[in-house]
């Protein structure tokens, strides 16, 4: 007698949330299907298949963005719920950027967004008691819904091979464990400072321009100065601004302090002079205050620089020598990028907050040519643009939720530094990284990362592949970078 026939099982198909086909969707087209199988995957948990991927990549490219249709509880999507005079008035005002010749982003675009629904439907803004955040990826969303597509300035900068890593890295970090001898600072006594060129008017060499167009022009304002940061292994401890001029009436009107120092020269780069001013006004006085206040005069003190001729100056090196235990050491020539603590988070970080503050300034003044409607007219008076800047940089030192003691430490780690005096440190440096590396979706600068980004429960995995670290930790000041 044969067995009986058992009817299989019909296998239940899975069903997933328009957010979550909405998210594998915008990662596919920006990644590829498989990375946007296993990245939105690990977000739910379960493995998801790269040909359900494709499908609905498939079935986005003929029916556009179905996840902001009327979904099946009946409720309308962002875009069904914004009226078209909003989406009419966003478009005016891009376009009213972009003839201006600013770069429009993801950030800049959302700031605009904002500031639209907070005319014309506040309701649906969270912090009006709705349930619409309108972050970077619907800022995103909105741009490419209006036949845009991101453009680059110019072309990409080339990054030459390094070949004798290891042979510098071991003699620089030879340079500080035998200059103290055991006898090691403290973080707050490591020091490193460098200088940076920084734009009176924030942009990036990325935009959003109508698809087909042959040129993507952005208004060339190289207008700037030059920003000294100081920082320590613990916290920030100041900054130099240097300003093109013969006069002092080149420096902001925001008065100086102990944090914010301000010089000018023909250049608007270090030079001797400015260097011994940055020692002696920032350097020297905060040594001073940390010993006063670890009770040791003769407490050890390491101070990082790059190589930059105007920083060894034989008048320096004799200010330095004249300090009582400061031990004066410079990062490997050509791999700053590897070394310099300055160079692996901070700077990045500082200039994306004031890229963040130029963001908020642009949401209160787009809203406000909206009630006047008109168009945005941004200021280019250098007086008013070098006060708003200075202001934003002296507020993002000052706050410890931006420019955080956690950032200072990592990038101290990142570069060695702290893992040598402190700590074992590894021997492995991927050298390749820095041949080719990928760009930031949002500032478009090099250095996305990742893995090497603290954990954050505002952002998914895919935010952070797509993000550069500066961009990343500064989407909120209110998170925990430790």
């Amino acid at each position: 007698m044969s067995a009986p026939v058992v009817a299989a099982a019909k296998r239940k198909r899975a069903t997933y949330s328009p957010e979550t086909i909405s998210q594998a969707v915008e990662n596919a087209r920006f990644n590829g299907s498989h990375v946007a199988a296993r990245m939105v995957g690990k977000t739910l948990g379960e493995e998801l298949s790269v040909d359900t991927v494709r499908t609905w990549l498939a079935r986005w490219r003929t029916e556009g963005k179905f996840w902001e249709k009327t979904t099946k509880r009946g409720r309308k999507s962002l875009q069904e719920s914004i009226p078209q005079e909003a989406t009419a008035e966003w478009k005016r005002q891009i376009d009213a950027l972009r003839t201006q010749g600013e770069s429009v982003t993801a950030r800049s675009a959302t700031a605009v967004g904002r500031a639209v629904l907070d005319t014309f439907t506040p309701s649906l803004l969270e912090r009006h008691g709705g349930n619409v955040k309108f972050g970077l990826n619907t800022g995103r969303r909105w741009l490419d819904g209006a036949d845009m597509s991101y453009r680059k300035k110019t072309s990409s900068r080339v990054i030459p091979p390094i070949t004798d890593v290891v042979d510098a890295r071991d003699k620089f970090y030879a340079d500080i464990t035998d200059a103290f001898g055991g006898d090691f600072p403290v973080p707050e006594m490591v020091l490193n400072f460098d200088q940076t060129f920084h734009l009176y008017h924030p942009t990036r060499g990325y935009t959003w321009e109508k698809k087909g167009s042959n040129r993507v022009q952005i208004k060339d304002r190289r207008d700037g100065f030059t920003l000294l940061p100081v920082i320590s292994a613990a916290a920030p401890v100041g900054a130099q601004m240097i300003f093109h001029g013969t006069t002092s009436a080149v420096v902001p009107s925001v008065p100086p302090d102990a944090v914010l120092q301000y010089q000018y020269n023909d250049t608007h780069w270090s030079n001797e002079e400015t260097t011994l001013a940055l020692w002696r006004g920032i350097i020297l006085p905060y040594i001073h205050r940390q010993r006063t206040r670890l009770e040791d005069d003769s407490a050890p003190v390491l101070v990082l620089a790059d190589a930059f001729g105007a920083h060894w100056t034989k008048a320096v090196i004799s200010l330095v020598n004249s300090t009582r235990a400061v031990v004066y050491v410079a990062v490997p020539k050509n791999l700053t990028h590897l070394f310099q603590p300055l160079d692996l988070g901070f700077i990045a970080a500082l200039k994306a907050t004031v890229s963040r503050r130029m963001d908020e300034f642009l949401e209160g003044e787009a809203k406000t040519a909206i009630q006047e409607k008109r168009t945005i007219v941004l200021s280019t008076s250098r007086p008013v643009l070098r006060d708003r800047v200075t202001t934003w940089i002296k507020e993002a030192i000052l706050d410890p939720n931006i420019c955080s003691a956690a950032c200072c430490r990592s990038a101290f780690n990142r570069a060695g530094v702290t893992r040598l005096l402190y700590g074992a440190y590894s021997e492995n440096i991927d050298v390749d990284a820095v041949v080719d590396p990928p760009t930031c979706i949002d500032c478009g600068e090099f250095g996305t990362e990742t893995d090497d980004v603290p954990a954050c429960s505002h952002f998914t995995d895919i935010d952070r592949a797509i993000l550069c670290k500066g961009c990343f930790m500064n989407h909120n000041n209110l998170c925990d970078l430790s």
